[in-house]
């Protein structure tokens, strides 16, 4: 009866945070690049920028902008990031000043197509792709790459290919909404697709990159199609470098305070945390059970997956609580304003949730076959415990204080067995009955 309610518990929990996870994937698809577009929407839409300073100051934002990027995305060694400015600032310089002084009617209605279409499978591209520098044997390929469109769309600037290729992208069918843009269907279905591509990587999980690039995508084309001879283009790719320029901060972010493997803020993020506490906390401590054993039977990338199954656990946690790494299979949760009674229902919650996981390895990653788990097929499914130390501030003790008592209320739990929760008042350990795992 017990284990049935335990149960409906987490399965209550899980359920609740559906729609949580729902709000925070949209949330995360539309922040921030949707506001900077509706800013250059509202910009370019109205007359602000009517005024002769207004119009320069537009006119020269993307240089400064772009080249911000390009260097900031040198320094900090974001080459996606890099390569994503360098698409939009080629396209920038092709579409508002080679575009406006070509003299053929059908190279100024090729040269729009081909600038949507290469940067748009260029910002694809560039999503799937991973860090592999700007100077290296891989940047100096995309450079090469970049290159060669440069010197393709060159081509189609010249009077006789254009006229060749006039037939090229001619619309399919008829449709009022599309009737102004100059670029042809065939190139809208493309940028749809990449669109929608990106829109389901990033619902599915965030990423600083992916998310910059999709609205850098939708942008740029909204400054291709845009009115020539106004300051709507630059408005545009302005916007474009905004959304690029963001993800270079936040990803520069990430690397100081967000734990590469498990994607939880990490010990850093911790220390500059416990500083900004008030006076009532509670801080739980999480070990891994037996994580070595488990290290040396089922190898290093087992127990890789091991942590971060952990930590998707851990930052799902309820009561307000909020997960750290704080080092090898050791994670801290701080508790703000919550007393320790409070902490320990929401992290013995979570410890029953990650005992009742099932952890699948496969047949190349196992290095011993007499261990525990079931065997299916080339594959082996197991399961891993945790074990959580609670302590809360009282009489001003400080941070500092509080982790050293989770700190010896984690051992506590070690020694009564692993996988259970104990908490501890001052110098006392507490174990609530019903609330607090029972020692196995």
């Amino acid at each position: 009866m017990k284990k049935r309610s335990t149960k409906q518990s987490v399965t209550a929990a899980s359920s609740a945070g559906v729609g949580e996870r729902i709000t925070a994937g949209l949330k995360s698809l539309f922040l921030p690049g949707g506001l900077v577009l509706l800013a250059a929407l509202a910009a370019a839409g109205t007359g602000v920028l009517s005024s002769p300073v207004a119009a320069r100051l537009a006119d020269y934002a993307p240089v400064a902008i772009l080249g911000s990027g390009l260097l900031l995305s040198a320094v900090f060694r974001r080459s996606r990031l890099f390569f994503a400015f360098l698409v939009l600032a080629l396209a920038g310089v092709t579409i508002t000043r080679i575009v406006p002084a070509l003299e053929s009617n059908e190279a100024r209605r090729i040269i729009p197509d081909a600038v949507t279409l290469l940067a748009v499978l260029d910002l694809l591209a560039l999503a799937f792709l991973s860090e592999r520098g700007i100077i290296s044997a891989s940047g100096q390929r995309r450079l090469a790459l970049l290159g060669a469109q440069a010197a393709l769309v060159a081509i189609l600037c010249l009077p006789d290919v254009s006229h060749a290729l006039a037939h090229v992208g001619q619309d399919f069918f008829t449709v009022d909404v599309l009737a102004g843009s100059k670029i042809s269907q065939p190139v809208l279905f493309v940028l749809l697709l990449a669109a929608g591509v990106l829109a389901i990587k990033l619902i599915r999980q965030y990423q600083a990159v992916e998310s910059s690039l999709l609205w850098a995508m939708v942008t740029g084309y909204l400054a291709i199609k845009a009115q020539p001879g106004t300051p709507a283009p630059a408005v545009y790719f302005s916007a474009a470098g905004l959304v690029l320029m963001v993800a270079v901060i936040e990803t520069s972010y990430a690397m100081a305070y967000r734990d590469e493997l498990t994607q939880l803020p990490s010990r850093r993020a911790l220390n500059e945390a416990l500083l900004q506490l008030g006076d009532t906390y509670s801080i739980a401590m999480v070990d891994v059970d037996h994580f070595k054993k488990f290290n040396d039977t089922y190898g290093h990338e087992s127990g890789d997956h091991v942590l971060r199954l952990v930590a998707s656990r851990l930052a799902k946690v309820e009561g307000g609580g909020k997960a750290y790494r704080y080092g090898g299979e050791e994670f801290a949760v701080l508790f703000p304003r919550k007393s320790v009674d409070d902490a320990s229902v929401s992290m013995d919650l979570l410890r029953r949730a990650i005992e009742q996981t099932s952890f699948v390895i496969r047949g190349n990653e196992r290095r011993n076959i007499a261990n525990r788990g079931k065997r299916r097929g080339g594959e082996k499914q197991t399961s891993v415990t945790v074990s959580i130390g609670l302590a809360e501030n009282r009489d001003s003790m400080g941070p500092e204080a509080v982790l050293k008592l989770a700190d010896k209320a984690l051992y506590r739990a070690k020694e009564r067995g692993r996988n259970c929760t104990v908490a501890t008042r001052r110098s006392r350990m507490a174990v609530r009955p019903g609330v607090l795992g029972a020692a196995r």
